[in-house]
């Protein structure tokens, strides 16, 4: 990425804090308590900075940063396999899985190190990715499940 294609600080702050605050107030909604996988999707926002810092930075192959910032346009675009627009914020848990799939694919890649130097979640990052998978094809089925690690290109568990 060229430097005038970084994105700035501030703004991936305020994506992270509007994106934190929406899921929040949801959870905090009678649809939002009902949802059994509510409070996984709060770690959306800590995973989209995690994978923004990677797309960024040099240390990770140029191909792994192209997939990173397709995935991130898969996230940020309105229309996805579960729109938000359409399902509200449980149509957050498609960008959930997509980004921790692509996280999963950065790590089997790129030295932990780098890859842990930008996490910035207040858990163990794999045992958070693995408490996700965990539950993965309950939250958004398991056809869907299935063509979003095709989309990654992570086969199963």
């Amino acid at each position: 990425m060229s430097k005038g294609a970084a994105i700035e600080p501030a703004k991936m702050e305020d994506f992270y804090r509007r994106l934190r605050r929406r899921i929040t107030d949801w959870i905090g909604s009678k649809q939002g308590r009902a949802y059994r996988y509510a409070d996984r999707l709060l770690l959306l926002p800590d995973f989209v900075h995690l994978i923004i810092r990677l797309a960024l930075d040099r240390r990770v192959p140029a191909e792994l940063r192209a997939q990173t910032a397709a995935v991130l346009a898969y996230v940020v675009l309105p229309l996805d396999l579960m729109p938000e627009g359409l399902m509200g914020p449980v149509g957050f848990a498609d960008d959930l899985l997509l980004v921790v799939l692509m996280t999963r694919r950065l790590l089997a890649r790129v030295p932990s190190d780098v890859v842990l130097s930008h996490w910035a979640g207040r858990a163990d990052l794999l045992r958070t990715i693995q408490g996700v998978l965990e539950v993965a094809d309950e939250m958004v089925g398991n056809k869907l499940w299935k063509r979003l690690q095709r989309m990654v290109g992570g086969g199963g568990r």
